[in-house]
């Protein structure tokens, strides 16, 4: 881990993490909270869990927001005390439920990573909210560029929580075992089409999802 300048100007220092701890620390803690509040750990993720996390690092979660089309939620961050979460009330439909369990994941990731430096770079005891609030919008919430390293970070910790790495390279290199291959598999073969199927069931997330995490993790390519 490592504290750098923030490259986009906000009043914070970047906290920098190799994916590979990342990968470590959301296993570890989401691992943890379940063995303690809901009788062990198991696939998928159950969204209550998500939720619990967030509200146990949050001042408010409101899950029925009036947000605008195509924002799924948003972390308020403040100076003095807890961030502040609002998801969107559209993703209470149950045909959004795989876009309401990431997007959940990926605003756990503020909560938890980011809220605290945030906190940390107060300098007046009335200091205002963080403006703006950094908002997940719905065609960037998995793929936002690094160079936004909240969003990234985010984004990864969102699929690093309900994807664990653990669980999906075992995974991929028993469908792999099939044809005698080894990951990583052409993300769009025949196997990587059942590894990202298989995904899907196991985690309980979308297709766009599982690929995309796949490839963060170097367990499929594009060719």
């Amino acid at each position: 881990m490592k504290l750098l300048r923030d490259p986009l100007g906000r009043p914070i220092k970047r906290l920098y993490f190799k994916t590979e701890e990342l990968d470590e620390r959301c296993e570890q803690i989401v691992a943890d909270f379940m063995r303690r509040h809901s009788g062990g750990y198991r696939l998928p993720i159950p969204t209550d869990d998500i939720i619990r996390m967030i509200e146990a690092e949050a001042d408010d979660l409101d899950m029925y927001a009036d947000l605008p089309e195509g924002q799924d939620g948003y972390t308020d961050f403040f100076f003095d005390r807890k961030p502040r979460v609002k998801i969107s009330a559209r993703l209470s439909d149950p045909r959004y439920e795989n876009r309401l369990r990431f997007t959940l994941g990926h605003e756990y990731g503020h909560v938890w990573f980011h809220a605290p430096l945030w906190r940390k770079g107060a300098q007046e005891p009335d200091s205002c909210p963080a403006d703006p609030c950094w908002t997940c919008h719905r065609e960037n919430i998995e793929t936002a560029a690094e160079n936004d390293w909240m969003e990234f970070q985010a984004g990864y910790i969102g699929g690093a929580l309900l994807m664990p790495k653990s669980e999906l390279t075992m995974m991929a290199g028993e469908i792999a075992m099939r044809d005698g291959e080894k990951p990583p598999l052409g993300v769009d073969s025949e196997l990587g089409r059942a590894t990202i199927e298989r995904i899907m069931r196991r985690c309980q997330v979308s297709e766009q999802a599982a690929r995309v995490r796949l490839l963060r993790l170097g367990l499929s390519t594009e060719s």
